[in-house]
């Protein structure tokens, strides 16, 4: 596609409001899957073409919710200042100051155009939020948050948790796979039998760090869950519209 096509084919392209059938519509493209919980916000991206339409009525679809009560990224990206409140408080305040960007998705035929941080940019002022988060492994591979003008904050490391990534990326299985976990057991069960005790094993270690987590035994339930726990190490990401004067415009 040349320069030429692509500045047309984003003049073409609209943010506009939307609403959950829009998420619904391109949920089955993104790696957490559909479930959403409530959210504070949805904006979807259209294409204005009069038969591009009628083939992808939604070309992408950001969805923002509340923010969590407790993320270590925030308390160091924010110098603590959610932190130390009674509980209620801090969840007045928190929700009052910051929104958080749920999922960010681009309908396939339109990826490698600059749309995801396209979507960003431009609707994280339309939040009337003075400060937008967002938690993602995925934003490491495809900086599209830095892009848009949030900074980025690497999470706080962890000797478990990098033991973990390690092992797994010992066997052949890095960051950039973590979100299908049925691809990953099969590759563990195809492992020698040497490497698939190896990989039982650390994680078996890993899950003592949680309580209620001890004594699972290896099965797909747990290999889920040691990956959903790795994912959500990811980077954290922060837009503060009080020092966003010439932020980053996306690709």
């Amino acid at each position: 596609m040349t320069s030429n096509h692509l500045c047309s084919l984003q003049k073409q392209l609209r943010i506009v409001p939307g609403g959950r059938r829009d998420y619904e519509a391109l949920a089955q493209f993104h790696y957490r899957g559909a479930a959403l919980g409530p959210t504070r916000g949805i904006y979807k991206l259209v294409d204005e073409h009069l038969w591009r339409h009628l083939a992808a009525p939604v070309v992408g679809v950001i969805v923002y919710g509340s923010p969590p009560a407790n993320l270590a990224g925030r308390n160091a990206a924010t110098g603590g200042v959610f932190a130390g409140l009674d509980r209620a408080a801090g969840l007045t305040l928190l929700n009052e100051q910051m929104v958080c960007i749920r999922r960010v998705i681009i309908e396939p035929r339109y990826r490698g155009l600059g749309l995801a941080g396209r979507l960003v940019a431009e609707t994280m002022p339309l939040t009337g939020s003075p400060m937008v988060e967002a938690v993602s492994v995925m934003g490491r591979v495809h900086p599209f948050f830095e892009r848009a003008g949030m900074q980025a904050f690497a999470p706080a490391a962890d000797a478990k948790t990098e033991r973990m990534k390690a092992a797994l990326e010992a066997v052949g299985v890095d960051e950039h796979h973590w979100h299908d976990s049925v691809a990953i057991g099969a590759k563990i069960e195809h492992l020698s039998h040497p490497l698939r005790r190896f990989i039982d094993d650390e994680m078996g270690r890993f899950c003592q760090k949680f309580t209620n987590r001890r004594q699972m035994a290896h099965s797909c339930e747990r290999t889920e869950f040691v990956l959903s726990k790795l994912a959500g190490q990811g980077g954290y990401y922060l837009w503060d519209s009080n020092s966003a004067s010439g932020a980053n415009k996306p690709d």
